[in-house]
């Protein structure tokens, strides 16, 4: 079940506000109390999770199809009916800042990126961190969460996704038995604020002992799916042709042939409402300024991009991603999150469906195209870790 609700829901000052809820919903009902859901699940051989990002916050169950009513009805009751307790916010309070100090703050690369984040998006809520700032999640209370979720916690604000051997009628059936029976809340609109274009080349620097190699970072805001599935798709083939592992064009010159970096990469994201983003990183084989490594790598992109991209690799690159497309459709639990996925932050289920056709659309031209675009994209901000 994907809520329509994640950080970018939060009040300012109160950051860490929907990953916080998200733990306490596995604090039980008056009906089904404590570790009830969870136990229910493991002992019938299920597995369960959840997660929160900027857009969205989502639970899932992977269990035997035979307990499918059970699962609906408990899904439901904590939708509406969560006991929750001064102390259990307490108690999960520091279970979160526990979470942040090994995720965040004892890991330099993480709070680089962190602190990038912030720059590139000044005005956006995308610039916080999901799991909150420490000082504020330190104040977040239990009215704090209560409100929050009497608010955003209601049937008309959620998408229930239901894959592998589910009767359609059935499931229609059970979930307006559970879910309807909860009342529909008023639907929260958005504030969805944008960012200013940045004017100004921005370094960010972050050093720490412990840290072995200098790394450097660069990131962008860019076009996201939701505006422009063709547009998007082909940056995305772009990059994993420019930058996406050992095989990638400027692995193969800047680490296999020049031996200037041990290590080059990059990868685009683009599965936001807002805007999306390209990220790029390299580790230097010697002690190298920020500014000289971005020059050698746009430089790079540069070259490569002029002399036109070589048809052969285009097609290769080009089935390799259908390919990823229709493994990424296999299983039980992989269909349910794409299909959650794309249609909360906004998209159709025809996009989903049809995503092999507008790829098969796309022509070497247009992945050409999309790169000049990336390369002439002033919207970025260059980090660099060193010791």
């Amino acid at each position: 079940i994907w809520y329509n609700v994640g950080s970018v829901d939060e009040d300012y000052g109160k950051s860490g506000l929907a990953h916080f809820l998200e733990h306490l919903m596995f604090k039980g009902t008056s009906k089904y109390p404590g570790g009830f859901f969870s136990s229910y699940i493991s002992r019938n051989g299920g597995s369960e999770n959840a997660f929160t990002s900027y857009d969205y916050t989502a639970y899932y169950q992977i269990y035997p199809s035979q307990h499918f009513e059970k699962i609906v009805e408990l899904e439901a009751d904590r939708m509406k009916n969560l006991t929750l307790t001064k102390k259990n916010v307490e108690i999960e309070r520091k279970v979160i800042l526990e979470e942040r100090f090994q995720r965040i703050e004892s890991d330099p690369s993480s709070r680089l990126d962190e602190s990038m984040r912030s720059v590139l998006f000044p005005n956006h809520y995308y610039g916080r961190p999901i799991i909150g700032w420490k000082h504020e999640i330190q104040d977040l209370n239990f009215d704090d969460v209560m409100k929050f979720y009497k608010k955003h916690y209601i049937p008309n604000n959620a998408t229930l996704v239901l894959s592998g051997d589910v009767d359609l009628k059935k499931a229609k059936k059970l979930s307006k038995k559970y879910f309807g029976r909860i009342k529909e809340g008023r639907k929260q609109k958005r504030n969805m604020l944008v960012d200013p274009d940045m004017s100004t080349n921005v370094f960010v620097g972050m050093k720490h002992p412990t840290v072995k190699q200098d790394v450097w970072k660069k990131f962008y805001r860019t076009h996201s799916y939701k505006d422009n599935l063709k547009r998007s798709i082909s940056l995305d083939l772009g990059l994993k042709i420019l930058a996406s592992g050992s095989s990638s064009l400027l692995y193969k010159i800047l680490v296999e042939e020049k031996k200037i970096f041990s290590v080059v990469g990059g990868y685009y994201q683009g599965m936001t409402k807002g805007e999306g983003s390209v990220y790029l990183y390299a580790i230097p084989k010697e002690k190298l300024k920020l500014q000289n490594i971005n020059k050698i790598i746009m430089d790079e992109i540069r070259k490569i991009i002029d002399k036109g991209l070589d048809k052969k690799r285009f097609d290769i690159e080009k089935k390799r991603y259908f390919y990823d497309i229709v493994y990424n459709r296999d299983g039980i639990l992989n269909p349910a999150q794409i299909f959650g996925e794309s249609l909360t932050i906004g998209m159709k289920i025809n996009d989903i469906l049809k995503w092999d056709e507008k790829l098969n659309d796309i022509r070497i031209d247009d992945v050409e195209e999309s790169l000049l675009n990336f390369l002439s994209n002033k919207n970025f901000v260059i980090g660099g870790l060193s010791n």
